[in-house]
């Protein structure tokens, strides 16, 4: 059994749904559970449907869904192929959805407000709409998609906007759902991003969840394999959008490929890996659009053959805290107390430099309340408009030539902040925003368009 997840651009427009569904069909002998995506852009309209409501512009409301119906419908009408009677009870369906968002949108528009809880319940139609639209076009298809709903699959925590799994219970639904129907050799289809908590509430796992969703089913199912269909051709030693020569990486360890998520490669999403760590499940990151390409196999130890440089990220948007000890050097506790207040206001750090009487961090986000309560002990500086550069593969320092390369490209380049862990897992340099892109095209230069000798 596979899980196959097919992102919002693997299934774009009719004959992007059509190409899916060729994938699905070439390995119904695997029998794939698929999870999809909203169509590119959905989850964007419904966001600002709610806004609309919110400001009360019932016609500008009346525009967004209406769109967003017409293109359902259209694509499904695209991939008939004479089968009306699918294509009715299709409509039906799509119509259900539709009043459903009118129904909690009215209800946004009266409160004037957006709930967390409201705002899950108008997103996460754009994965219930992509679903059945799936599900019927593969019936279309004479292939037996049978759609499910993700609330019935996932349960998840009462965290709206970022629900975590119950892996446990979603494991037992998996069972009682799922499993069934693959061994009935049908074809469930889900939305991915979705979920609901045990009293029925809809929730969902974070922007680019649907990532985490397959992970998540392919871990409470059982599955052999992970696939994640994307519009590259699999993880790459740089964003091809910066460089436009990047290669792409045959096979990566899962500690290697959640690096490179959490400090900014868009193919996975960061929690993506979790699951299928837990599980030992293979992920492999292919291309809807060359299907001819092998991809990127993840697996717990990826390629044993190589050490040094794998790929290089960028994460833009950070923030960096440099807070000196404003008492006594070495005061007892100064760490603590520091630290005690990033827990308390749930900021998350992702770099830290330490001397005996400073600390520096990087954060994504940066708290009003947190300058406020760290300045009764200690002196603080921000830095804003930051990025992190990271460098990730495996004992990058093993060979002095990785970061003599790697300090000669930043000649010149001012940096906040340097991190390398010990496991030689990562090497991070902050810098200012400005600096991010011939930083990233200096190092990939240097590490991958030059020989490498690692000893």
């Amino acid at each position: 059994m596979i899980v196959i997840k097919f992102g919002g651009t693997s299934v774009g427009d009719a004959q992007r749904v059509a190409n899916a569904i060729d994938i699905v069909a070439e390995r119904r002998d695997r029998n794939p559970i698929v999870v999809v995506s909203a169509l590119a852009g959905v989850t964007n309209d419904l966001v600002a449907a709610s806004e609309a409501a919110r400001a009360c512009d019932a016609d500008k409301v009346n525009q967004i869904i209406a769109a967003v119906r017409q293109r359902h419908e259209d694509v499904a009408m695209r991939l008939v192929q004479q089968k009306f009677d699918f294509f009715e009870s299709f409509i039906k369906q799509l119509d259900k959805q539709i009043d459903q968002i009118h129904t909690i949108l009215r209800g946004i528009a009266l409160l004037g407000e957006i709930t967390p809880r409201a705002k899950d319940k108008v997103v996460a139609i754009g994965e219930k709409l992509s679903s059945v639209l799936f599900a019927y076009s593969m019936m279309m298809r004479a292939l037996p998609g049978e759609h499910v709903d993700s609330e019935e699959v996932v349960i998840t925590d009462d965290r709206f906007g970022e629900a975590a799994p119950l892996m446990d219970e979603t494991r037992a639904a998996a069972h009682r759902v799922l499993l069934p129907l693959v061994e009935r050799k049908l074809i469930p289809v889900m939305g991915g991003f979705i979920g609901r908590t045990r009293d029925g509430a809809t929730t969902t796992l974070g922007r680019g969840g649907s990532d985490y969703s397959a992970a998540i089913i392919g871990a409470v199912a059982g599955a052999d394999e992970i696939q994640i269909w994307t519009d590259v051709d699999g993880m790459m030693t740089c964003d091809p959008r910066l460089i436009s020569n990047a290669r792409v990486i045959d096979r990566m360890s899962y500690v290697e490929a959640a690096e490179l998520a959490w400090f900014g490669a868009k193919v996975l999403h960061p929690k993506t890996i979790a699951p299928a760590v837990a599980q030992k499940i293979p992920v492999r990151v292919l291309n809807t659009h060359n299907v001819a390409s092998a991809g990127t196999l993840v697996t717990e130890e990826g390629d044993t053959q190589e050490s040094g440089p794998r790929a290089v990220a960028v994460k833009r948007g950070i923030t960096v805290v440099h807070m000196t000890s404003n008492k006594m050097l070495g005061a007892h506790g100064f760490l603590a107390r520091l630290f005690a207040i990033f827990e308390e206001l749930e900021i998350s750090v992702d770099l830290i430099t330490t001397s005996e009487v400073s600390v520096s961090v990087t954060i994504d986000e940066e708290n009003p309340k947190l300058i406020e309560k760290l300045k009764p002990i200690a002196d603080v500086h921000v830095i804003r408009n930051q990025c992190i550069v990271a460098i990730v593969g495996r004992n990058l320092m093993r060979d002095s030539v990785v970061g003599a390369r790697i300090f000669e490209a930043m000649r010149g380049v001012p940096m906040s902040m340097f991190s390398l862990g010990t496991s030689g897992l990562n090497l991070s340099i902050v810098v200012d925003e400005k600096d991010a892109d011939r930083c990233v095209r200096a190092i990939h230069a240097a590490l991958f368009e030059a020989p490498v000798e690692v000893a």
